[in-house]
């Protein structure tokens, strides 16, 4: 059960590292020195968080004795960015390290998939697979040993590679609908996958055929002929008795307006424990979830232009212990470092694509995604 020693302080900013477009996606390195950022501009942007460089000292107010003299202010943390890597062909989706090897891997919306190395100071494709999927990869996940690696995507089929050389190791038809997530349970035994409709199915990995479902269907709408929704999150916790399914329940098709939504449940029976909603249908869709081992979920949301939040939540709990503040909205992705002391999240920021001056001067400058680092000690 949480205790009062579960609920961290209030998380304190620590820096915020611009980003020169707008992000899908970061992850921190199992070992904590770098941080990952996948790009819509077909880029992975990395950073080393290990050491901020060295910044001027601040300027302290000529005539401190003033009325409004304002105390000298020390600037942000700086981290050195790291060259970018290429090879991937649209909007890099998705992005998980292996979680012994210095190695990661990296998807795309057109279908490919890299494993690379970066045992080297400029990381190598050690496997490249051009057709792994037929369109867009949807997510990626790890085995807990690492050498498996799963994706899923819009071709509505699951397939699971060896993390060595990139060859296809088992192949699961996901019957018939745009499968959104996949994660691994820590056992090694099974993976879960979530659809378009709502539906978490549990496979037994040995056998490929599917043990069981999750209802989620609350995170799907047909408005019309079009179908909005879908299962965007799977995650275990540590040990891997609990699993969070996230979306979001749809009140309207076309410009879809939803409530952020997350549904625990018990491993083992497959009992619903929870289900919490983060906020009005303005607020979108929980985009990422990660398990605390202080014994929380901290999470994003991003809905219309403007909402959308980060939050930090304990089952059992009405609501989340912490949201973020509202000048930080369209929260996309978070990722906790490996020591728990400190948390990444990106907020895209400007909606210059709704200017129609500056589409009639031809002029089409994209979002930016700041990654907005905090402290939780």
């Amino acid at each position: 059960m949480p205790t009062e020693t579960s609920k961290p302080v209030e998380p304190k900013q620590f820096t915020v590292i611009p980003t020169p477009r707008q992000m899908s996606q970061i992850r921190f390195s199992p070992c904590g020195k770098f941080l990952f950022a996948t790009g819509r501009d077909a880029k992975i942007h990395r950073w080393d968080v290990t050491q901020p460089l060295p910044q001027p000292e601040p300027t302290p107010d000529p005539d401190p004795k003033k009325k409004n003299a304002k105390p000298a202010k020390a600037p942000d943390p700086v981290f050195a960015k790291l060259p970018e890597l290429t090879g991937h062909d649209g909007w890099v989706s998705g992005l998980s390290f292996h979680p012994k090897q210095q190695q990661f891997f990296s998807a795309d919306s057109w279908g490919r998939v890299i494993g690379w190395s970066f045992a080297e100071e400029q990381p190598k494709p050690i496997w490249n697979l051009k057709d792994a999927h037929d369109g867009w990869v949807r997510q990626l996940a790890l085995s807990a040993d690492g050498e498996r690696l799963a994706t899923c995507g819009k071709d509505k089929v699951i397939r699971l590679w060896s993390t060595v050389d990139g060859r296809k190791l088992q192949e699961i038809a996901a019957q018939g609908e745009d499968v959104y997530s996949v994660a691994f349970h820590p056992n090694g035994k099974s993976l879960v996958s979530g659809d378009l409709k709502g539906i978490v199915k549990h496979w037994d990995l040995a056998s490929g055929l599917m043990v069981r479902e999750f209802d989620a269907k609350i995170l799907y709408m047909q408005s019309m002929i079009q179908e909005v929704g879908g299962v965007r999150v799977l995650v275990f916790d540590g040990d891997g008795k609990t699993l969070a399914v996230a979306g979001a329940q749809p009140a309207t098709g076309g410009f879809v307006q939803c409530s952020p939504i997350i549904k625990f449940f018990n491993w083992d029976d497959g009992k619903e424990l929870q289900m919490v909603k983060l906020g009005e249908n303005t607020e979108g869709y929980v985009q990422d979830l990660a398990f605390h081992p202080s014994g929380y979920w901290a999470g994003v949301c991003s809905g219309q232009p403007g909402r959308g939040r980060y939050f930090l939540h304990r089952v059992g709990d009405a609501a989340p212990f912490f949201t973020g503040d509202k000048a930080m909205p369209n929260c996309h992705s978070l990722s906790l470092h490996p020591n728990g002391s400190r948390f990444a999240v990106i907020s895209n920021e400007g909606t210059f694509g709704q200017r129609k001056s500056m589409a009639r001067e031809g002029i089409y400058p994209g979002n930016t995604s700041p990654i907005h680092i905090f402290d939780l000690a």
